[in-house]
């Protein structure tokens, strides 16, 4: 499933991992991530970076940096890690066309920080659907949400 995050004054701001851990009910150390086309979040990062889940939750404790754009992919513990900068979201219409999908196929699902205004999940299994739904404030399907832009 596909969901957008936008125009809500319920959220301190766009991208928080820190409110989308807790909104999807994951704990970040629990997942490696691949962060690409980065704008914001911590300054360390490199562009594109592989960031191990302990090192997330880390990071994020010591402070809740924004990220303004960027594609995080989550993969499950151990994955071998690796960086590509195909995952981008600046520029990328197919967020806004159809039913958009995971730019890195074998990810098991992306959060894309959208221009510090939106938040977009792709390819989110059910359940974590389903939290989302639940806990988030201003939650939408984007897949209805592409449909009606087209009418």
């Amino acid at each position: 499933m596909n969901y957008i995050q936008e125009k809500t004054s319920e959220v301190r701001f766009h991208t928080s991992m820190n409110d989308v851990a807790r909104w999807l009910e994951i704990n970040l150390e629990d997942y490696d991530w691949h962060i690409s086309d980065i704008e914001g979040g911590w300054p360390e990062l490199d562009d594109p970076s592989w960031v191990y889940g302990e090192n997330m939750t880390s990071k994020l404790k010591e402070f809740d940096y924004q990220f303004v754009w960027s594609v995080i992919s989550a993969f499950p513990k151990g994955t071998k890690p690796f960086t590509t900068d195909k995952p981008f979201a600046d520029g990328n219409s197919d967020f806004w066309e159809g039913e958009p999908e995971k730019q890195l196929k074998q990810s098991l699902f992306e959060i894309v920080c959208w221009d510090s205004s939106a938040t977009l999940y792709i390819g989110l299994p059910d359940e974590f659907g389903k939290r989302l739904v639940a806990n988030a404030p201003g939650i939408k399907d984007l897949n209805k949400e592409n449909r009606r832009r087209r009418c």
